[in-house]
């Protein structure tokens, strides 16, 4: 009985140690202080910056090589 009760308690340190490491490493630092209110057709994200006209005509020539 003791050899039971001793891999019972092994299983139950691993598990217990699996639950630790995971709650550890669950929130990532990029995850933390972000917004996650959400309000429908509203943006919260970070601006973007504006395309200069050159990426503008590069995107059209792209968009134009997928055209059928």
């Amino acid at each position: 009985m003791s050899c039971e009760l001793t891999r019972r308690s092994a299983k139950l340190a691993l598990a217990i140690s699996l639950l630790g490491l995971t709650a550890l490493t669950g929130c990532r630092e990029s995850e933390e202080n972000r917004v996650i209110t959400l309000e429908k057709g509203v943006y919260h994200g970070r601006q973007d910056h504006a395309l200069t006209e050159d990426q503008r005509r590069e995107l059209r020539a792209r968009g134009m090589k997928q055209q059928f």
